[in-house]
């Protein structure tokens, strides 16, 4: 049975290329990624080292075409999430995007909804936090603790959609002041 290890998850939207380079040094040091639990932990497996670069993709639907293409390019899916997608290569073949536009046209389409779905959740959270201190206050204690466990419930995902949001957000900045930096790119 291999030895496994695991180390926690940076968050894939808001720091993509901390988790890969983390990814990087564990392969040279013979530990790869085999996986990733519900409580955002990398789950790694002992074997020889080797010098990989790992990438993350964040297409909605990963079909055999999608893998097929990837292969073509050397790279190969480690991880597969809903959502998104951790693939390796052998150091410096070349980088998954090599056009800033495709790369920024992927972020864009996860981004889509976030927002939205983020503000929705606040919202509601907030009117359902109002309504406990109302149900509080008229002595309905019942209806009072289910109210709370939503507000509770939608927080968690107003979490969930705001930091996923935030981080393609910030990657679609970077691309862009890297456009205008080099007009070439």
């Amino acid at each position: 049975m291999a030895k496994t290890t695991y180390r926690m998850c940076g968050g894939l939207a808001i720091m993509p290329g901390h988790d890969m380079a983390m990814l990087k040094r564990m392969s040279a040091k013979g530990w790869h990624v085999r996986g990733i639990n519900r409580a955002l932990l990398y789950r790694f497996e002992q074997g020889e080292p080797h010098d990989y670069d790992y990438a993350v993709d964040f297409q909605r639907d990963f079909s055999e075409e999608a893998r097929e293409l990837y292969g073509l390019g050397g790279w190969e899916p480690v991880v597969l999430g809903s959502g998104w997608q951790i693939v390796r290569a052998e150091a410096g073949t070349t980088p998954l995007y090599t056009d800033d536009d495709a790369e920024a046209e992927t972020l864009r389409e996860s981004r889509k909804g976030l927002g939205v779905r983020a503000l929705l959740c606040a919202v509601a959270a907030a009117l359902l936090f109002v309504l406990q201190a109302r149900l509080s206050a008229q002595g309905n204690e019942p209806a009072s603790w289910a109210c709370l466990a939503a507000c509770v419930a939608l927080a968690s995902g107003f979490v969930l959609s705001l930091f996923p949001f935030v981080g393609y957000t910030r990657s679609l900045r970077k691309i862009h002041a890297e456009q205008e930096a080099d007009p070439r790119r």
